[in-house]
């Protein structure tokens, strides 16, 4: 563990502040005057302007709580002193990066502090090194944005408001068949820890801090900088979405499992994005899958051409650059809604890929009277590759490895409502029928118990299916670098887990 430096420590006007309280917990009211007058610029109270837009400005309206006020740091430095006060004076706080957690207090609070890192939004590309450090408030689309130009990439997300979040959870890139999820190709975390010093954690130094980190969540720190890998492109790949009637379903349904065991295998530049989609308004399903070739080509290779072999009413392939692309992924996906979102893995398998998507549909129709009602079910493979890639790149801490040499899929249930009033009457419901899936999968020999935190319901323990050899490891990881629990009695939002309370 590094000190703190002596840039990093408390500002005078801090410590003058700090020195006026008492050490027992103060009230998050005068913990909020406190911080107004160590950062008068970057502190907002509840019902401003700013308050109002960080408390709404979420993917899903689940994750709009009542913060008593809103700090907005610009620099690691500020979150160190502001996590040093926080942990002096047991406030609790919460976290915001991208904003797209649909858990409840994922990355906002009811009573407490929110910090968005959005400020956090540099991008700073090594070309020798062949990396890019970011701040922890980018998004997306400035990673892509950044890259595009030069001919680059990173292994990141696919859509252009997501945040870095998933930096800390999993990650599926447009590359993740040919170069393992986001978390493996990762080569630095830059982390403000419970006592307020800053260290960073790669392969080389706190590396155990380093693997905790890939799959652990917001268990360990506030990571203010992460250094991404980046890999050379040639300039433009070929992809879009292609649109499906309800008539074409089965032979997607095909073409899934196709991609899941052939596809993604034999040539890892592929990457399909497959999605079931039910409007309740209009009783209409369709399906839509984005789909990517990572190369300069002009056409789908063949690998790839059963997918527009298989009738469909539209298409937008072509070939572009990775931005232009995840621009229109973002697009179908609206903020401000009631969102919820689970998952489970299962070894690929034809029939209950088909199995779990009918029964869902048959589920959905039920409530069908629920207005802005709209489920989506997507199945993303885990292949073979990718975990050998993983444990090639210095290990996380999933528990992947016991797939063993067969591919699995993270069957994804979302769904979207317009109004929280309806929430009490889907939402039980919807978890009991992804438990009823699971049910099924197991019956058939067929579940994993790898659960993708990323993607996961607010009552899945994520955390503790990596399985007990890794929960161990990150509980000992805990104990060194935040022994007193900080993250997870002042953190109260997000994944924790078992055992680290």
């Amino acid at each position: 563990m590094v000190p703190i430096s002596p840039s990093l420590r408390l500002s005078a006007a801090l410590r003058a502040a700090v020195a006026v309280l008492h050490e027992v917990a103060t009230p998050t009211p005068e913990c909020c005057n406190l911080l107004a007058r160590a950062f008068p610029a970057d502190v907002s109270e509840r019902d401003t302007k700013t308050w109002n837009f960080e408390n709404n400005n979420f993917w899903s309206a689940t994750e709009i709580r009542n913060p008593t006020c809103v700090f907005l740091p610009d620099s690691t430095e500020k979150v160190a002193e502001a996590v040093t006060l926080f942990v002096q004076h047991k406030w609790r706080f919460a976290v915001k990066g991208g904003g797209h957690s649909a858990i409840p207090q994922a990355a906002n609070i009811d009573g407490g502090v929110l910090m968005p890192m959005h400020r956090l939004n540099s991008t700073a590309i090594d070309f020798e090194r062949g990396a890019l450090r970011v701040g922890t408030g980018v998004l997306m689309g400035d990673i892509y944005a950044a890259l595009d130009p030069h001919n680059l990439t990173a292994m990141i997300g696919r859509y252009e408001k997501v945040g870095m979040g998933l930096a800390m959870g999993a990650g599926f890139s447009y590359l993740v068949n040919r170069e393992g999820l986001a978390i493996d190709n990762i080569l630095d975390y830059e982390v403000v820890l419970a006592d307020g010093s800053v260290v960073n954690a790669n392969a080389g130094s706190n590396s155990d801090l380093f693997r905790a980190l890939k799959g652990g969540n917001n268990n360990f720190g506030v990571v203010t900088h992460v250094t991404l890998a980046t890999v050379q492109t040639e300039g433009a790949i070929y992809g879009g979405v292609v649109y499906y009637p309800e008539s074409s379903l089965p032979h997607v349904t095909d073409q899934i499992y196709d991609h899941h065991t052939r596809q993604a295998i034999v040539d890892t530049s592929t990457h399909v994005l497959p999605q079931y989609g039910y409007n309740g308004t209009t009783n209409e399903t369709i399906s839509f899958c984005p789909i990517i070739y990572n190369r300069a080509v002009d056409e789908l290779p063949e690998v790839l051409r059963g997918w527009i072999g298989t009738s469909y009413t539209k298409s937008s392939l072509k070939k572009r650059q990775y931005h232009d692309l995840s621009v229109e992924l973002n697009a179908g996906f609206p903020d401000g809604l009631v969102q919820e979102q689970r998952v489970f893995s299962a070894y690929a398998d034809a029939n209950l890929y088909r199995d779990v998507w009918a029964a869902y549909h048959q589920w959905l129709q039920k409530y069908q009277h629920i207005p802005g009602l709209y489920g989506l079910h997507v199945n993303m493979p885990i292949t073979p590759h990718v975990i050998v890639r993983g444990s090639a790149n210095g290990g996380n801490s999933l528990g992947l490895q016991s797939a063993g040499n067969r591919t699995l899929g993270a069957l994804y249930f979302g769904i979207t409502l317009d109004n929280m009033s309806d929430a009490p009457e889907v939402l039980p419901a919807h978890g009991e029928f992804v438990r009823s899936m699971e049910n099924l999968a197991k019956s058939r020999g067929l579940w994993h118990p790898y659960i993708m935190l990323t993607y996961s319901g607010y009552d899945q323990p994520a955390i503790a299916s990596y399985g007990p050899e890794n929960v161990a490891f990150l509980r000992k990881a805990q104990e060194k670098y935040n022994p007193d629990h900080v993250f997870q009695r002042l953190v109260p939002g997000g994944q924790k887990p078992p055992s680290l309370h």
